[in-house]
């Protein structure tokens, strides 16, 4: 039967570690089938039943690499420091797993909560979606982006035995840890969509990924994130190499990184049109077409796209 290991990393920040750590010590599943490892380069309080491995790193995959490594567990999950498992998270992964020997990931959907306690669901599929590489066409490649195999690492549970053979690619991941986790996985092996909530993703106003207090402020960030998110995608085509499919998610990965980044990548139109939206698998080719010209825009004209982005991310933490 599987173990599990459930890992954690923490940087700087320690105000919502002890709601995570929580989320996992009070599981349905019996305490003597987990483990919680934090891999962290603050000190923590001692607790009982919890790992803590000293670490300085400040990016997500050299963190992760580090717990996996002293992980006794054959399945990971990942938990972010301000995120939470829903009770029957580690149940509902470990009966998958037992049930299933060629899992390599399973993906659960995850609740949304902003600052105010409003709370929103991820697409539910009816039915859990089993996908695996050998019929990975073009639908059933948007089908795992419309369930956001590549979205959020709490969302994420796999088997340490696949991963190992590519953590010296994942401890070159800065940023984009889920999606390099979640591609990874669905291009090499069985991945299982569930069809109900299993974690929290909280949406914060202090998150890494959100720096909202002026527009001004949120686009220097946003530009500096995907450079560094760009590199992330390259590094997952390096790993991956000439599996099918990957040149459209990263062609799409491209064309954000020309609108955005200080230092815009080169982006053909032939390979614009070949791209798959991240946010819309069934995005038209006239919107992904409106994408890429906007990525010729100058700054002053780019500003008004931005600021759409911006807005859109300010309605989600006070809807």
């Amino acid at each position: 039967m599987p173990y599990i290991s459930v890992i954690i990393p923490v940087y700087n920040r320690t105000q919502y570690v002890g709601e995570a750590i929580n989320s996992v010590l009070n599981q349905t599943l019996s305490k003597d089938k987990y483990e919680i490892i934090i891999v962290s380069n603050v000190d923590l309080p001692e607790r009982e039943g919890v790992r803590i491995i000293i670490s300085n790193e400040r990016w997500q995959g050299p963190k992760f690499a580090q717990g996996i490594e002293e992980a006794k567990g054959e399945i990971i999950s990942l938990l972010d420091d301000d995120d939470l498992f829903l009770p029957n998270k580690l149940e509902t992964i470990y009966k998958v797993f037992s049930e299933n020997e060629k899992a390599g990931l399973v993906k659960n959907p995850v609740k949304w909560v902003n600052e105010q306690g409003k709370e929103w669901l991820d697409p539910l599929p009816r039915e859990p979606i089993t996908i695996t590489s050998k019929d990975l066409n073009s639908d059933k490649l948007g089908e795992a982006i419309r369930y956001k195999v590549w979205f959020n690492s709490s969302s994420l549970s796999f088997r340490k035995s696949i991963i190992l053979n590519y953590l010296d690619y994942l401890r070159e991941i800065k940023l984009v840890i889920d999606a390099f986790i979640g591609f990874l996985f669905l291009f090499t092996s069985q991945v299982v969509i569930w069809n109900q909530p299993l974690s929290i993703y909280r949406v914060l106003s202090i998150s890494t990924s959100r720096k909202l207090s002026s527009l001004d402020q949120y686009i220097e960030h946003e530009r500096v994130l995907e450079g560094i998110a760009y590199d992330d995608y390259l590094t997952l085509y390096k790993a991956l190499g000439s599996e099918k499919g990957v040149e459209k998610i990263i062609n799409y990965q491209k064309i954000v990184t020309k609108l955005w980044s200080k230092d815009p990548v080169k982006v053909s139109l032939k390979e614009a049109l070949n791209s798959l939206p991240l946010d819309d698998p069934k995005a038209s080719k006239l919107k992904i077409l409106s994408l890429y010209l906007a990525s010729f825009l100058p700054y002053s004209l780019k500003r008004v796209v931005y600021k759409r982005f911006y807005e859109k991310e300010l309605k989600k933490l006070k809807l």
